[in-house]
C-alpha cells in the first residue's frame, strides 16, 4: 500500500471514529477510504474556491515520524460550496468550515486548534466576508468547547427529526471577524 493511500485510509479511521463505526481494518472503513480519496480528488477542481488543509505531527522523540495528523476543509464561497450542505445550511456566499477529523491517537494535543486557526488564517486572505460558519455534532464536548473558545456562537441547532436520517444533530455556529482591507489578494 502506497504511503497515499495510507494516508487516506488513516483519515478514513478518524471519521469512521467519529462516526461510531468499527475502527482499524472493517470494509467500512475501507470503503470510506475510498469515498474520501474520491471526493477530495473532484473538490480539488474547485479551487481556488475551496481548499484542504492536511496538519501533520511529529512527536518529540528524535526517533519519531512525521505522520498525518488531521484535515480540514474550507469553502470560501458559493462556488466551492457543497451542493447538499448539512442542516442548518450555513449562507452559501460565507466561507464554511467543514470535516475536520484529526486521528484519535493524536487528539488533545492541539492540532485541531492549528487547523481551525490555519483555516481562519486562510480565510482573512481569500475572502471578504465578515462571517465564518461550521458545524459541530451537539455529542461532541471537545469540539464544541474549542470552537467556543475561538469565538463561534451556535446559531441553530438543526430539528430532533434528523435523527429518522441517521444523523447526529448538529448545531451550526457563526464566528464575527474583523473586516479587513486585503481586496486585492482575493478570489
Amino acid at each position: 500500500m502506497s504511503s497515499r493511500s495510507s494516508s487516506f485510509l488513516r483519515i478514513s479511521e478518524s471519521f469512521a471514529d467519529s462516526m461510531m463505526m468499527r475502527p482499524k481494518g472493517s470494509m467500512y472503513v475501507n470503503l470510506l477510504g475510498i469515498l474520501v480519496k474520491q471526493y477530495l480528488t473532484d473538490r480539488r477542481f474547485l479551487m481556488p474556491h475551496t481548499a484542504t488543509l492536511i496538519g501533520y505531527y511529529k512527536g518529540d522523540d528524535e526517533d519519531s515520524e512525521v505522520e498525518l495528523a488531521g484535515t480540514v476543509e474550507i469553502s470560501f464561497n458559493k462556488m466551492g460550496a457543497n451542493d447538499k450542505p448539512p442542516t442548518p445550511s450555513p449562507p452559501r456566499d460565507s466561507p464554511y468550515i467543514c470535516n475536520m477529523a484529526v486521528l484519535k491517537s493524536l487528539r488533545r494535543r492541539g492540532i485541531g486548534w492549528h487547523l481551525l486557526k490555519a483555516s481562519e488564517e486562510l480565510i482573512s486572505q481569500m475572502s471578504p466576508s465578515s462571517e465564518i460558519y461550521l458545524h459541530c455534532r451537539m455529542i461532541d464536548a471537545a469540539p464544541l468547547t474549542m470552537y467556543t473558545k475561538a469565538g463561534y456562537s451556535i446559531v441553530k441547532t438543526d430539528n430532533i427529526l434528523v435523527w429518522l436520517t441517521l444523523q447526529k444533530r448538529k448545531h451550526l455556529m457563526r464566528k464575527q471577524r474583523p473586516i479587513t482591507d486585503n481586496s486585492s489578494d482575493r478570489i
